[in-house]
């Protein structure tokens, strides 16, 4: 993950490719404050979507920043990232 940024302000800016993405709402962003992670074959089109009706976690969460990588096997990046940091939202 390269940068954090700002969830309304720069989703515009989002690519449609495949990769992995994290959701924060802390005023500090950053690997060890995001509360969620999740896949996409379309990361602009699936962060567009939040928050995730589908996840009650992320209903009751003020989703700030987001940070995303591009990337093929998106499933294993998300499986690492997940068992290495535990997000609160995953856990639902």
């Amino acid at each position: 993950m390269n940068g954090w940024y700002n969830f309304r302000k720069d989703l515009l800016n989002v690519p449609h490719t495949e990769g992995v993405y994290l959701l924060s709402e802390s005023d500090a962003p950053g690997i060890e404050n995001a509360i969620y992670c999740g896949k996409a074959d379309d990361i602009h089109d699936r962060l567009s979507s939040h928050p995730d009706p589908n996840n009650p976690c992320l209903q009751q969460k003020n989703i700030r920043y987001f940070a995303y990588e591009e990337i093929n096997d998106s499933e294993a990046r998300e499986r690492e990232l997940i068992d290495a940091y535990d997000f609160q939202c995953n856990r639902v």
